[in-house]
C-alpha cells in the first residue's frame, strides 16, 4: 500500500511539473500557429500585439533596440535575391529591388569599398524600415548610421538613419 501511495504521488507530481511548464513557458493562445497574413497587420498596432502576446505567455521583443557598434558606412542597398542569386545591383536595378523588397524579399547593405554584404535590419525590433531609407533603394554612394554586429558570421547592419 505504501509502495503505489508513493507511486500515485509521484505521478501526480510529475503532471503538476509539466502542467506547470506549459503553463509558464507554453503558447496559451496559439499565436505561434498564426497565419502571417493575421500578424503582419499588427506591426501597425504594437500595443495591441504585446497584449496579445503577454495573454498568451510569449516572449515579444517589439521595440527592443537591435545591438552593435556604431558605424557610418557608404554603399548601397539593394535586394538579397537579385544580388546573391546574380550580383545585380545598382540604379538600373532600383525598380526591380524595390519591388523585391516590397514583396518581403531581404535587404541588404553593400559597402562601396571592398563590396561587403550586410544584411539590413531596423534599429528597434518590430519596426518598419523608414520611407526616406526604402527610397534610396538602388541608389549607389548613400551613407548611413547605424549599428554593424557579427550574428554567427552573418554581418548585420541595423540602420537608424540616412547621414548628410
Amino acid at each position: 500500500m505504501h509502495r503505489s501511495r508513493t507511486s500515485v504521488i509521484e505521478v501526480l507530481s510529475a503532471l503538476a511539473a509539466l502542467g506547470l511548464c506549459a503553463f509558464q513557458f507554453g503558447d496559451r493562445n496559439g499565436l505561434n500557429n498564426m497565419p502571417f497574413d493575421q500578424v503582419q497587420p499588427m506591426v501597425s498596432d504594437l500595443a495591441r500585439a504585446q497584449r496579445l502576446a503577454k495573454q498568451g505567455n510569449i516572449e515579444l521583443h517589439a521595440l527592443q533596440p537591435v545591438g552593435g557598434q556604431p558605424v557610418t558606412l557608404r554603399g548601397e542597398l539593394t535586394d538579397g535575391n537579385c544580388y546573391l542569386g546574380s550580383h545585380i545591383h545598382a540604379y538600373d536595378h532600383a525598380f526591380c529591388a524595390k519591388l523585391c523588397i516590397a514583396a518581403g524579399g531581404p535587404l541588404l547593405f553593400v559597402l562601396d569599398r571592398g563590396g561587403q554584404v550586410y544584411v539590413v535590419l531596423t534599429q528597434q525590433n518590430g519596426i518598419r524600415f523608414p520611407g526616406n531609407v526604402l527610397d534610396h533603394i538602388g541608389v549607389p554612394g548613400i551613407v548611413v548610421k547605424g549599428k554593424a554586429l557579427d550574428a554567427d558570421g552573418v554581418r548585420a547592419l541595423a540602420v537608424e538613419e540616412l547621414a548628410p
